[in-house]
């Protein structure tokens, strides 16, 4: 048991890294691709988080899925520790990483971002790890779709455009958010840290929100969805049974 747990946490700080470098790419091609293959080879072993705002989820899931909060933390430590190595790799390599702010007179803009696009990628992540609700039996497909979420939640909302931040667009992952302003500080001091209270902490907001929606509303839905469905064809089979005798 304490193997698999490290290997999670190795997975999980392993992948955040990778997907920070692929998020300061700036390109959304880079991330689908790179999330997509790393989801894939990471999927079986720790579940392909690789945000603290997915994981966070996962605290208050209702189902087998549901972690404790003991291994939550572990999770999100580790998550952190690999997006503030891969943006100082990032830095290294470019001399000169951004840092993660938002323009002056784009504070809600950038709030109402993170918001719904974390919203939106937190429901579609747990939509399609719900074992009975998986789009394909393929995991290849289903790391394709959980890829997709997030490019396509931060397309959605206009969250891809770098225009209300200065650089990036909506971050949507604390850990990403945490990993560069950690790192930035040793280019631009504490001006670094001018969002702090934005991109880190908004996405914990939305991922609860997202985790009502899904367990109070969809799930709800989808089983009266589904006791409809069944209701109807007991009473079809009964009718062709009647007609029989």
């Amino acid at each position: 048991m304490l193997k698999l747990s490290l290997s999670k946490l190795v997975m999980e700080a392993v992948g955040t890294l990778l997907l920070t470098m692929f998020f300061t790419s700036h390109s959304q091609g880079v991330m689908l691709l790179g999330l997509w293959i790393t989801n894939i080879f990471m999927w079986k072993i720790s579940g392909s988080h690789f945000n603290p705002a997915v994981t966070f989820a996962y605290l208050f899931r209702r189902d087998e899925s549901k972690m404790d909060w003991k291994m939550v933390l572990s999770y999100i430590v580790a998550q952190c520790l690999g997006a503030f190595v891969g943006a100082l790799l990032c830095n290294f390599y470019t001399f000169d990483l951004p840092p993660l702010e938002f323009e002056g007179s784009f504070f809600m803009r950038c709030l109402c971002q993170e918001l719904l696009c974390t919203f939106m990628y937190v429901f579609f992540f747990m939509t399609n790890t719900d074992e009975k609700l998986l789009f394909s039996e393929e995991p290849a497909i289903n790391c394709f779709i959980l890829a997709s979420s997030y490019v396509g939640a931060r397309t959605m909302f206009y969250g891809n455009a770098d225009t209300a931040t200065k650089y990036y667009g909506a971050v949507m992952n604390p850990a990403i958010a945490i990993g560069i302003q950690m790192s930035t500080l040793l280019n631009n001091g504490f001006s670094a840290w001018n969002s702090i209270y934005l991109y880190p902490i908004i996405p914990f907001g939305a991922s609860f929100i997202a985790v009502l929606f899904y367990e109070l509303i969809y799930k709800k839905t989808r089983q009266i969805l589904d006791h409809e469905v069944n209701s109807d064809g007991e009473g079809v089979h009964d009718d062709n049974m009647g007609e029989h005798d």
